[in-house]
């Protein structure tokens, strides 16, 4: 089973958590990605910083298009989302969560 999940990191609160059947790590890690910019957005969150462990994820996030070639909806709707709010997504940030360094990133599942 294919999930993710965004935790706030400074209270520890999940925020939203999502079950995807399955799919690929990665399209979970761009999907979470969009999910919390979604979030970010509705809310009017902040701070306006996402953080990922997957730098595939941030790759595609940045490009606003996967490299996936599993046909799924839910890649193409975040595909346009990213390109319709563009303006909008450009006041996000996203960086790359070094688990090396900072051990497991907390919206992970503890799976690993």
């Amino acid at each position: 089973m294919t999930r993710y999940r965004a935790v706030d990191i400074s209270t520890g609160e999940e925020l939203f958590n999502v079950s995807l059947g399955n799919q690929t790590i990665n399209i979970a890690e761009f999907l979470g990605v969009v999910e919390a910019v979604k979030y970010i957005i509705e809310h009017n969150y902040s701070p306006r910083t996402i953080y990922t462990d997957s730098l595939t994820a941030i790759a595609w996030f940045k490009a606003k298009q996967t490299a996936s070639k599993k046909r799924n909806i839910a890649i193409k709707k975040a595909e346009v989302f990213l390109k319709a709010f563009a303006a909008d997504i450009a006041t996000i940030d996203v960086h790359h969560w070094d688990n090396r360094e900072w051990g497991e990133i907390p919206a992970d599942f503890g799976e690993k």
